[in-house]
């Protein structure tokens, strides 16, 4: 069955919303304007970093120079990166249980 027409995993998806979920909180937690320190984009910052490992972890060493922009925006590319790494390999590993059961097939005709 060519993967042309094959639907995307239930799991890949789950990822996806899971991701823009979180980037929807970021963004509008992050952009709320506050004299003091902002807890919920922390805790929305939180919750995004591991949907963005391990690329997120250079977050932990950024210096606290980094505007919040930078920091919302490297979580949230990281997290999108990992969704597109994620895609990419389903559509490899897919194309390749193609080829061996095209293989397979033409393998058994041969044989015949």
């Amino acid at each position: 069955m060519p993967s042309a027409g094959r639907r995307p995993s239930r799991l890949l998806v789950a990822h996806a919303v899971a991701a823009a979920l979180v980037t929807v909180l970021l963004v509008v937690l992050a952009a709320q304007p506050t004299d003091d320190a902002n807890i919920g984009a922390g805790l929305a910052l939180l919750a995004t970093l591991p949907f963005g490992l391990p690329w997120t972890l250079a977050l932990l060493l950024a210096p606290a120079t980094w505007p919040t922009a930078a920091v919302v925006a490297v979580a949230i590319g990281c997290a999108w990166l990992n969704v597109g790494l994620h895609a990419l390999l389903r559509l490899h590993l897919r194309r390749r249980a193609d080829a061996r059961a095209a293989g397979a097939t033409t393998g058994r005709a041969a044989a015949a």
